[in-house]
């Protein structure tokens, strides 16, 4: 029992050293390749969607306006079409 204290020291040791590894093993995770490309692939499904949605807004906006005879202005409005209204940029 007499070198208990002295386990319990290493065991203290031990534990920061594992909390030093791992706070460096979350700050390494941002350049994980396999990250990375999960990433570029949610980016794609979201804008893909974001096109989609904004398809369907044009095509609602041509509906009324050729089929219903609205006004323009008067469809952009309901809809909520401001003047920078456009698919979302690729970057």
């Amino acid at each position: 029992e007499g070198d208990r204290p002295a386990k319990l020291q290493r065991l203290a040791e031990l534990e920061k050293k594992k909390t030093t590894i791992l706070a460096e093993l979350e700050s390494l995770k941002e350049n994980d390749p396999a990250a990375l490309a999960d990433l570029e692939k949610e980016l794609q499904l979201v804008r893909e969607a974001a096109h989609r949605w904004t398809d369907n807004i044009f095509e609602c906006q041509s509906y009324l306006v050729k089929k219903r005879g609205m006004d323009k202005k008067e469809v952009n409005k309901i809809l909520g079409i401001t003047s920078n209204f456009d698919y979302p940029e690729d970057k």
